[in-house]
């Protein structure tokens, strides 16, 4: 076996092993979801950042940078920015609620079923992101490693389960923050990496115009600002994120855990452009999904480049086991109870858990392995628009503007957001699903609002 293999093997091995140990001290199902609320910001931000810096924000904003050049920005820049409105306004209000699920406080606000299109929207859309980061991982991996899709997928799958299988977000909030602290180191040697070969290049390299390489809109004004609606919109909406948010031992830790995120999340990205951005110039040519792979393997020597890699490998692995577990602590928490399976599950909700975690990897790494060589970031902002969908305004109402409207409104409200992105392709027209989505999703919420008809909801409300 080759040194860079030797080198990133050792970095996913410890990986595994810290998971696995610190797994142990979880208990109670509220230490599984919520680390018994006792996180402080480093752990919030870690969990945080953990399960929004993957595959999308490394891999892909490489992808993509190397076709579209700066672009690639608007995955890691948006979300720095949800994470600063999370942090801003609805972090404290969100911890104080004492709940473990965003269903759940909208459930408080405005009842069952208003909760349950919030459940639909973002299982649907976290699922996906899920995938993606079974696509990102086989990139990767097909990058350095003569591995077929199935053996990296269900390589990815093992990893993914041994991050959170036994110890839930406890063992996640420790190993996030490792995780964000060597990634950043990772992406700094990089970034130096592709600075120096940038401007080493010889005088016959390829010249990169302005547009689109250098143009933040440079896929076009819509598609930019879709995306950063997507992502600014889907942080707030994710249920990964805001079990962070869930997990801390006061409102004011959640809310500088919160900040501490946004303030960490989009210089990230800009290093993983000048990779792009290097490569590009370089004249290189390869599949656009194995361009970060192939930087590593070329631009340090095998021990360093190895154990580099590895670094991005558990980077993506870390943030398919947060979401899965925000997922899986969505069917359980949410979606369950509605069912008569529900009172033989409750006698022990942290191995349901933990079976609805398999399953989801399961499902997920099958899903993964239809879906590879797309772009790694479309399928990220279709993801984060699927989640904020059916979620976002009723939310929005419920912590800025309780009481201002009805259960009835509320559930209108969630629906036509979610409808409305999901048929908003089929007619054709340019606006971005989202957008058109979230227009006609507030549209909605300003006619229940203006109606006067809001109040607080009492139970039996609609």
């Amino acid at each position: 076996m080759s040194v860079f293999a030797l080198s990133a093997l050792s970095v996913m091995l410890a990986f595994m092993v810290a998971g696995i140990s610190s797994g142990r001290r979880s208990g109670s199902h509220s230490e599984y979801t919520v680390a018994g609320r006792e996180s402080g910001p480093l752990r919030v931000s870690g969990i945080l950042l953990g399960s929004l810096v993957g595959g999308a924000s490394t891999v892909g904003t490489v992808q993509m940078a190397y076709q579209w050049g700066l672009s690639a920005w608007w995955f890691t820049l948006g979300g720095g920015l949800g994470c600063l409105v999370l942090g801003l306004w609805f972090a404290a209000p969100l911890r104080r609620s004492g709940v473990e699920t965003i269903p759940g406080f909208l459930n408080m606000s405005f009842g069952k079923a208003a909760s349950t299109v919030s459940v639909i929207s973002s299982i649907a859309g976290t699922f996906i992101s899920i995938v993606v980061q079974f696509i990102s991982g086989s990139a990767l991996l097909r990058g350095v490693f003569p591995a077929g899709g199935t053996i990296s997928v269900l390589l990815v799958g093992v990893l993914v389960l041994s991050f959170i299988f036994t110890g839930g977000i406890k063992t996640f909030s420790s190993l996030g923050i490792w995780k964000i602290v060597v990634l950043y180191l990772t992406l700094v040697l990089c970034a130096g990496a592709a600075i120096r070969t940038f401007f080493l290049l010889p005088d016959g390299a390829l010249p990169l115009p302005f547009h689109p390489f250098f143009n933040l809109f440079g896929q076009g004004l819509g598609k930019g600002l879709g995306a950063g609606l997507s992502l600014i919109t889907g942080v707030m909406c994710t249920q990964i994120y805001v079990q962070a948010v869930f997990s801390a031992s006061e409102p004011a830790t959640a809310r500088k855990g919160a900040l501490l995120s946004a303030f960490l999340m989009p210089p990230m990205g800009l290093m993983g452009i000048v990779v792009g951005l290097s490569l590009r110039r370089s004249g290189v040519v390869i599949e656009s999904g194995t361009a970060l792979s192939h930087f590593l393997a070329t631009s340090f020597s095998p021990l360093v480049g190895g154990i580099l890699w590895g670094v991005i490998l558990v980077t993506l692995i870390g943030t398919a086991a947060g979401l899965t577990l925000g997922v899986a602590t969505n069917l359980v928490c949410d979606l369950l109870p509605s069912f008569r399976l529900y009172k033989y599950c409750e006698r022990n909700l942290t191995g349901t858990t933990r079976i609805t975690v398999l399953v989801l990897v399961v499902l997920a790494g099958l899903t993964g392995l239809a879906g590879q060589n797309s772009m790694i970031l479309k399928w990220s902002y279709l993801s984060m628009g699927l989640r904020a969908s059916g979620t976002f305004l009723p939310l929005v109402a419920a912590v800025l503007a309780p009481g201002s409207m009805s259960p009835r409104w509320a559930l209108t409200t969630g629906s036509t957001g979610l409808l409305t992105t999901l048929l908003w392709p089929l007619t054709g027209l340019p606006q971005e699903p989202l957008t058109a989505g979230l227009l006609a999703s507030a549209m909605v919420a300003g006619a229940g609002i203006l109606s006067g008809r809001g109040s607080l909801f009492r139970p039996g409300g609609i």
